[in-house]
């Protein structure tokens, strides 16, 4: 592959480009560009090494372009910034001064330090890395899985910003081995109707709970053994064998193996006030003797009924103690959680070990209204994580993680949070929980908006989930998703 040099001048090496800060600046502030004086293949593999030498944005252009000057760049852009952490997919069309980011994720990395950043295009499926996790061994996880219908064709490019980087290898490689996704050998998301998802594996079937948001008097669920193919859904549970008054939300269950019984917890409202017609939410319970139901409740009364509560996310420890995380109103959304009892289809909440775990904090936490909620608690290497899903479901919805040293906190937010976020393609990615296979890899199923422009009816989505060990710390959870391809079957 020729390269060539446009806008602020380049030291072009064979396959290694470098910059001057002080070129860039000269030269109206241009960025330093580098693009291939041909198209790249219609699929392809375009990889380098790249080292962020400052604070700026740095990154690769692809199916673009540019031979008109950087003022007037079209395609596809990846790019990095050591100054804000972030990670980006951009698609860019310089003449119109349009420039729409399509997926924004941050990572830890450092300055002065070679990373790996890859594009793989076949048609319009697109995979982009950047392997900045020092310890991640294989399968690594593209940072952004998408289709992209904008741009079909086009040449390469690197943009060394204003000196803020330089890279080294670049590499072009054509793919002529094209693979063949069928219905049985892959999925794609989203895969099945629903909301609120909830995932039990119990003697090698998936049971899947959802809220359907068209008839919320019920819950139903659907079962697969291979994660590919799932039943028609079937009815597990009816709001009159339970505590509520429509509007039944959040099916979670647990299989509590010493009573070989199934435990839901589920969150339904009052009828309205006859005078002011305010309803109030609160966290209830049913069982079973099957994963399928009937679940039915044994009191017909919530957990608490003098406060009001949402979700319910059961816990059981490796010591047999059982906690409960539900969510609580304060100027929004926060995490609380107690221990409970679970003895002959009855739940008891301990209240004495009422603790608030989490509060929104954070920018993302806070975007359209100030929220946390979710909390799905699980041990790894002696430490408790717990997902939760944070801002409102109208704004930057998405999954983060937290760490404790026990299950009732206190803990830790990551400070890269969210792990799984909304792109330019999928919008109310969240509500998550966690399976695991039979090998103890992770799955994340969690739900997204029917469309980038109309929430409802949602869709539930699964992807790969992980821990990556790290060198100063506690292992990290990183997803691969949401993605929009179609991706290998995972058992």
């Amino acid at each position: 592959m020729e390269w060539m040099n446009i806008g602020a001048p380049v030291e072009i090496k064979g396959d290694s480009f470098t910059a001057s800060r002080a070129n860039a600046l000269f030269q109206s502030r241009e960025p330093s560009i580098v693009f291939s004086k041909e198209w790249a293949p219609a699929n392809f593999t375009f990889e380098a090494e790249i080292k962020l030498n400052a604070g700026g944005e740095a990154g690769m252009y692809f199916r673009a372009q540019g031979k008109n000057g950087a003022r007037w760049l079209t395609g596809y852009y990846f790019s990095v910034n050591a100054k804000d952490g972030s990670v980006k997919l951009s698609k860019v069309n310089g003449g119109d001064s349009d420039h729409t980011v399509l997926g924004h994720m941050t990572f830890p990395f450092e300055k002065d330090k070679w990373y790996t950043m890859r594009v793989q295009m076949i048609g319009a499926y697109a995979k982009l890395w950047f392997n900045n996790f020092e310890l991640e061994t294989a399968p690594i996880y593209p940072k952004f899985d998408v289709t992209l219908k904008h741009f079909s064709r086009g040449a390469l490019g690197f943009n060394l910003g204003d000196g803020a980087a330089e890279f080294r290898g670049a590499k072009v490689t054509e793919i002529t081995d094209i693979p063949v996704f069928t219905d049985e050998n892959s999925y794609q998301n989203p895969v099945v109707y629903g909301a609120d998802p909830d995932i039990l594996y119990h003697n090698g079937t998936y049971y899947l709970y959802f809220t359907d948001t068209q008839d919320m008097s019920l819950f139903q669920c659907y079962t697969s053994k291979d994660l590919i193919h799932w039943s028609e859904p079937i009815v597990v549970f009816h709001g009159v064998d339970g505590w509520g008054n429509n509007e039944y939300m959040s099916p979670n269950v647990i299989y509590r193996e010493d009573e070989d019984l199934f435990y839901m917890f589920y969150a339904s409202h009052t009828s309205p006030d006859p005078v002011t017609g305010r309803r109030e939410a609160h966290v209830a319970f049913a069982s079973s003797k099957s994963p399928t139901g009937p679940f039915k409740s044994m009191t017909m009364k919530p957990l608490h009924e003098d406060v009001q509560e949402i979700g319910g996310h059961p816990f059981i420890d490796e010591d047999g103690r059982a906690y409960l995380t539900v969510v609580r109103f304060n100027k929004g959304n926060e995490i609380w959680a107690y221990e409970i009892k679970m003895k002959d289809g009855v739940v008891t909440p301990l209240d004495d070990t009422l603790v608030k775990i989490m509060v929104p904090t954070e920018p993302w936490e806070c975007d359209y209204a100030r929220i946390v909620e979710g909390g799905v608690i699980f041990k790894h290497k002696g430490l408790y994580y717990m997902i939760y899903a944070g801002s409102h479901y109208k704004g930057d919805y998405g999954e983060g993680f937290a760490i404790a040293e026990k299950p009732l906190g206190p803990y830790k937010k990551y400070k890269y949070n969210p792990i799984l976020r909304a792109t330019g393609f999928t919008r109310g990615t969240g509500d998550s929980v966690y399976t695991r296979k039979a090998n103890g890899e992770y799955i994340m199923f969690y739900h997204q908006h029917f469309s980038t422009t109309e929430i409802s009816p949602r869709h539930i989505c699964y992807d790969p989930m992980k821990f990556v060990e790290m060198p100063d710390g506690p292992d990290v959870i990183v997803v691969h998703g949401p993605t929009g391809t179609p991706q290998e079957k995972l058992i």
